[in-house]
């Protein structure tokens, strides 16, 4: 697909799914992982690159001087505008932008996070280029995904682009570390936390191509786990457990 197609793709999508974004409790999961990660303080300047509905810069907000927040979905932005007011944080400014060439000197920020974002990006090692460009001098860049073994990823793959038909790929565990060593990072550091998500609440929130076939995905994989999302079942619920990994790394 091209990239003007695609950038198209995700700008639907999630201007669909932006009102519901953050109220899907899951989504504010393990954000102080984040902030004791990269020791966040009032000596940080922060960009959030695909920051979505500001999850992610309005946490760094209440630790930093003073966080960016991109994103290419103006109904995203609105709902991150949203997010700040009610949390009455001043110290955020938001900008419609493209990942992959970031508005921004080099050497600007002392932390460079991205979450849930990577998955949706065609030039992955591009957007992880453009980070490690405007990152400062031992800051540090965050990047925060789903991420799974080489042999769960096609799988899981074909179930994503099922919910959402602007995911990209998701990388595996194997794809990332080779992502950072083309990149010339310093020693990669990890993570990791599960992200659980209820099918019913998980369907609400998604505009899939198929439904059906999505939900019997899903739950003809309990016990199997050939998706790599541990499929569960509890009291007749059906829930979805996301593997997720924090990668960091030091300028």
């Amino acid at each position: 697909m091209d990239t003007k197609k695609h950038n198209e793709n995700i700008v639907e999508q999630f201007s669909k799914q932006a009102s519901g974004y953050t109220s899907i409790t899951s989504h504010s999961d393990s954000l102080e992982k984040l902030i004791t990660i990269t020791s966040a303080s009032k000596k940080d300047n922060v960009l959030d690159i695909a920051c979505g509905s500001g999850i992610v810069s309005c946490e760094f907000a209440k630790y930093t001087n003073h966080v960016t927040g991109i994103d290419m979905t103006q109904g995203m932005l609105d709902e991150a505008k949203k997010l700040q007011i009610k949390l009455n944080l001043k110290n955020v400014i938001w900008q419609i932008g493209n990942v992959e060439s970031l508005p921004y000197e080099s050497n600007s920020f002392s932390i460079v996070v991205s979450r849930f974002g990577f998955h949706h990006f065609l030039n992955p090692l591009k957007v992880l280029s453009e980070m490690k460009r405007v990152c400062k001098p031992n800051g540090i860049v965050l990047i925060v995904d789903v991420s799974l073994p080489d042999n769960k990823i096609k799988k899981y793959n074909e179930m994503e682009r099922n919910r959402d038909y602007s995911h990209a790929a998701a990388l595996s565990l194997t794809e990332f570390s080779h992502l950072f060593e083309k990149i010339c990072f310093k020693s990669l550091n990890t993570d990791f936390y599960v992200m659980q998500i209820g099918l019913k609440e998980q369907l609400k929130a998604s505009y899939p191509r198929d439904a059906n076939a999505l939900e019997n995905m899903i739950i003809n994989d309990v016990e199997k786990n050939d998706l790599g999302i541990n499929v569960s079942k509890f009291n007749d619920k059906y829930y979805l457990n996301y593997p997720i990994h924090i990668f960091s790394v030091k300028k």
